[in-house]
């Protein structure tokens, strides 16, 4: 599998801050072979993927720099829907099936752990090293943003597993 690793943080990240190939570990649920650098033209794409079909509808938008994610709100909407989905999980385990190797309690763990469901990781440190995580600390990030709040987006690396 392919996918992307975002350093992003509340506050603007110095280019000798930025992580590198050799300065990623991994978090929860989180499995990676190998990270690669990507182009400046592939991270001005991966950023706009990331607003435009990643993150939740209409919450960013890109700043005039094509590097800062600019917070519209709407987070408190994607909370309530998102606790739906919790429930809908939660409410599909019973007895018979709590342990099931990829039954309803690990698509639960899967939510609770990546709420975008993304194949992505993010790394939220804003210095030289980082974890790569699922999308949950970058919406509790994004839970205490207000509305024209900026995330800055770092290093955009790729990773194959």
């Amino acid at each position: 599998m392919h996918g992307i690793i975002y350093q992003i943080s509340d506050s603007p990240i110095d280019r000798d801050d930025y992580i590198g190939v050799d300065t990623v570990s991994e978090g929860d649920m989180a499995d990676f072979d190998y990270l690669y650098d990507t182009t400046e033209e592939e991270r001005r794409k991966q950023i706009q993927y990331l607003v435009e079909h990643t993150l939740p509808k209409g919450m960013f938008t890109i700043d005039t720099d094509d590097e800062t994610l600019v917070y519209q709100g709407g987070f408190a909407e994607w909370r309530k829907s998102y606790l739906d989905l919790i429930r809908t999980r939660t409410e599909a385990i019973n007895e018979e099936n709590i342990m099931e190797w990829i039954g309803p309690a690990y698509q639960l763990q899967k939510a609770i752990v990546n709420p975008l469901d993304s194949v992505d990781y993010y790394v939220t440190e804003s210095d030289s090293y980082g974890t790569a995580e699922r999308s949950r600390d970058l919406m509790l990030m994004v839970g205490r943003l207000e509305a024209g709040a900026k995330l800055y987006i770092g290093e955009v690396l790729g990773y194959h597993n």
